[in-house]
């Protein structure tokens, strides 16, 4: 059986930025304006991920700036100097440099192809690497390349997946030679089993090579969706992150998985988390809506909600579920009409306004309001109920109310945000964690208005880390809370401490007066205050100039995550002193590596804001550029790409 999800919270948790539980934040989507770089109480947890991607590139290999070889000569000395040395770092500075001619690299294939084999995963990734970038004519190095997707290291996998791309995107041939085409075929397969892959890079990577491969959708998609339907479901829910946050190209595949009944389903989640970019699979949902059983009607109603206005065509389909006798599909449905804005719906919506079930009548309310906003008598009778809502037995109730009401507050005035952000910070403390969540997700939507309303809480103890996180969350908005916040930085709960230095990091350059309060934390003896002191420090910027020469001093710990996190405090309140250049390269790019997403995007822009020096960080920023599995990430990493090449 499938749980009946909370509607409005589910549409309105992400235009929040995360998801506040009870006992903190654990929102997966896009980073709010500045969120936790590190846990207060602790070192970052090492992952199986992390580990393998620690071995791929210990922090100590510092590569030269790649020096694109110009002629064959100078492509046979980097072959020479690749036989030549032993050393995995200077293999890889040899490697790199091969990358760099590109296309003209080809004499140097059976090199590459000598060291796929190496022992070190990080050799094996930029040896990957540079074989893509030869581009068509390392065609015949395909199938040594597949073997690489059953590496034991994801990155090894994912380079491995991304220089098929490569090559296939570069060859231009029309028609391709037969036993080509059959070359490129075999890669199929093996790519389709990578899509579910337990690293997301590798999954990224596999989907964006058979998109390449591509010759047909029709023939491409049902493979895809075959490999979705036969894994187990642990592993797909996993895949379809991957395939939702990739839009446009997984919305095709998605599309023709929706025709297939054992896919369908999944197809269905997977498009609701994509949303507005979905668009093209509206004829597609409503004709499931109009055909198939409860579940897969359901999850396409869902699929149609998140995809909104764009979705109006799948209006008539939704609006008959409204009648019918399934609650749960009433329910979606009136949600669904709401979020499309559903012209030519009210007949049914005042039906089901008037019915006997609270949730489903509050639901059609908030759907009418929705669709005439211009209607007074509608927003306020929608208020109404929902306010009404917010103290239900039903703890989804509750929940789905807060989100309504978080949903139609632009239709407020100033005093109306505020008194809401009242009774949803009210609810913070409520019996069950999912009112919480969505209590938390409204405040930091209501954003400025809030503020006023969260700071006296500050001195609750059984509340006041979640305002904490909240008032992060909201960053420099949250600048009226910043007295509260520095007498928090004394408080005598490390947890207070910490979190008060996370909120002060957010507000950012305007915290100027934290500055000798995070200062003292620099010398607490738990090491995750020191941390969260230091990135709070780094956040502030310029204005915390009289603190630099005691990080410059922690730059040098033995500590790898102190000096890393002191390193890039440095660099963003100095940002002109290069002394620290060659110091903080290898650091930063060993945190793009990260199992922490602020920590990635941070790295990828202090690499950007060093320039060229940082050079020897392309190859990775690249990586991460393409396949990390958050959207900031990545364009912070193509950023700092332009930046280093002096774009």
């Amino acid at each position: 059986m499938i749980r009946q999800p909370h509607l409005f919270s589910m549409a309105l948790g992400m235009a929040a930025g995360c998801l506040l539980a009870a006992p903190g934040c654990s929102g997966t989507q896009a980073p709010p304006p500045a969120a936790k770089p590190v846990p207060v109480a602790a070192a970052p947890a090492v992952t199986e991920s992390t580990k393998s991607a620690a071995s791929a590139e210990p922090a100590e290999a510092v590569a030269e700036p790649a020096a694109a070889a110009s002629s064959q000569d100078s492509i046979q000395d980097l072959i020479k100097r690749l036989a030549a040395t032993t050393d995995s770092k200077a293999r890889v500075l040899v490697i790199d440099e091969i990358g760099a001619v590109g296309q003209n690299a080809k004499p140097a294939l059976e090199a590459l192809l000598g060291v796929l084999a190496d022992e070190e995963p990080r050799v094996r990734w930029h040896a990957a690497r540079a074989i893509g970038l030869i581009g068509e004519d390392a065609r015949s190095a395909i199938p040594a390349i597949l073997e690489l997707l059953s590496d034991e290291d994801p990155i090894v996998v994912t380079q491995a997946a991304a220089a098929v791309a490569l090559i296939r995107e570069d060859d231009g041939r029309d028609p391709i030679p037969a036993a080509d085409a059959a070359l490129y075929a075999s890669a199929v397969d093996p790519l389709a089993k990578t899509l579910v892959h337990p690293d997301a890079r590798a999954r990224r990577a596999a989907l964006r090579s058979l998109r390449r491969l591509s010759t047909s959708l029709e023939e491409m998609a049902p493979i895809v969706s075959k490999q979705l339907a036969d894994a187990d479901p642990s592993v797909v829910i996993a895949a379809l992150q991957t395939l939702a946050d990739m839009d446009d190209d997984a919305v095709p595949f998605l599309i023709e998985a929706l025709k297939d009944p054992k896919s369908r389903y999944w197809a269905e989640v997977a498009l609701a988390e994509v949303g507005p970019t979905a668009a093209p699979a509206t004829e597609e949902l409503a004709k499931v809506v109009g055909e198939s059983g409860d579940e897969e009607r359901l999850q396409a109603i869902l699929a149609l909600a998140a995809i909104g206005e764009k979705a109006s065509a799948a209006a008539p389909e939704i609006a008959k579920v409204l009648v019918a006798d399934d609650a749960s599909s009433r329910l979606a449905a009136a949600f669904a009409l709401g979020r499309i804005k559903a012209a030519g719906c009210d007949e049914c919506l005042e039906k089901a306004a008037a019915s006997d079930d609270r949730f489903l009548a509050a639901t059609a309310a908030w759907a009418r309001a929705r669709i005439h906003p211009e209607d007074a008598v509608l927003v306020r009778e929608a208020v109404d109920r929902l306010t009404k809502g917010l103290t239900d037995a039903d703890a989804e109730v509750r929940a789905g109310c807060v989100s309504g009401l978080s949903d139609l507050a632009e239709e407020f005035d100033a005093s109306g945000r505020e008194r809401l952000a009242g009774e949803f910070v009210a609810l913070l403390a409520d019996m069950d964690p999912d009112v919480g969540r969505a209590a938390g997700a409204a405040l930091i939507r209501l954003g400025p208005a809030a503020v006023g309303a969260l700071q006296p809480k500050l001195d609750d103890p059984g509340i006041r880390l979640n305002i904490m996180e909240i008032l992060a969350a909201l960053g420099p908005a949250a600048k009226p809370a910043l007295a509260e916040l520095v007498k928090s930085l004394s408080d005598p709960e490390p947890e207070v401490r910490g979190e008060a230095a996370v909120a002060i990091g957010a507000i950012g350059p305007d915290a100027a007066a934290a500055v000798p309060g995070l200062q003292k934390l620099l010398t607490d003896e738990i090491v995750g205050l020191r941390y969260a002191a230091t990135y709070a420090l780094g956040r502030i910027g310029p204005a915390a100039v009289a603190v630099e020469p005691a990080l410059r001093e922690l730059t040098e710990s033995k500590d790898e995550m102190m000096s890393t996190v002191a390193v890039w405090a440095v660099l963003k309140i100095k940002p002109e002193d290069k002394s620290l250049f060659e110091a903080a390269v290898p650091l930063l790019r060993r945190a793009l590596r990260g199992d922490r997403e602020n920590v990635r995007l941070e790295a990828a822009v202090a690499l950007g804001d060093i320039g060229p020096p940082a050079a020897s960080a392309i190859p990775l920023l690249e990586l991460v550029s393409e396949d990390d599995p958050v959207k900031p990430v990545r364009a912070a990493a193509a950023a700092a790409i332009e930046k280093i090449k002096g774009r």
